[in-house]
């Protein structure tokens, strides 16, 4: 039996990251939810937790918990409102992903993705100095850059370790993380 490592199921709660879960409303479903970090933040009528690791989903005290892979989702067209999936989608293939959030996502919903910077400017840094890196996760399908994004929606960056670092938000190449945000137009 392995030992469960918590940490791969938790994402760092941001400031930037609560204003955006702030604004999922109505249905919500939080891909990739893990342990539910986010769960407090979302404004939300209601919320469903879709994870691909039932024993993470296990750990989770929430009602709804489905466990399912994020690209091939068991739910009717239309269910949601609101869609989060943060620091998940690099696990998985990004076009198909969209491809199912929009069609579970209402006309107009809002489908936000954090994921990590391919072309971090600070992992630079940090390999210098034989620091963690995003090329150092493991399990990962693909790292995804800004041009790459940008074809989907409005791209952020997140730099969580700067000061001040909300002054870099508009030039996403600077982040050290990405944020996606995609309102769903059918």
């Amino acid at each position: 039996m392995k030992n469960y490592n918590e940490s791969l199921h938790k994402s760092e709660v941001t400031k930037y990251r609560k204003q955006c879960a702030s604004k999922m409303t109505g249905r919500v479903l939080d891909v990739g939810g893990g342990l539910g970090c986010y769960l407090p933040y979302f404004h939300a009528t209601h919320v469903t937790v879709l994870d691909i690791d039932a024993e993470t989903l296990n750990r989770l005290d929430h009602p709804d918990k489905v466990l399912a892979d994020a690209t091939n989702m068991p739910f009717t067209d239309n269910s949601f409102d609101s869609i989060w999936a943060c620091a998940v989608c690099q696990y998985f293939d990004l076009e198909k992903f969209v491809a199912e959030a929009k069609r579970v996502c209402t006309s107009g919903g809002t489908i936000f993705i954090l994921v990590p910077n391919a072309r971090s400017p600070w992992d630079k840094i940090k390999k210098l100095f034989h620091m963690h890196t995003w090329s150092d996760q493991e399990g990962v399908y693909k790292q995804y850059t800004v041009d790459e994004l940008q074809r989907y929606g409005t791209v952020t960056g997140e730099i969580r370790f700067l000061p001040f670092e909300s002054l870099f938000r508009k030039i996403p190449n600077f982040g050290h993380t990405l944020m996606l945000e995609i309102i769903n137009e059918k």
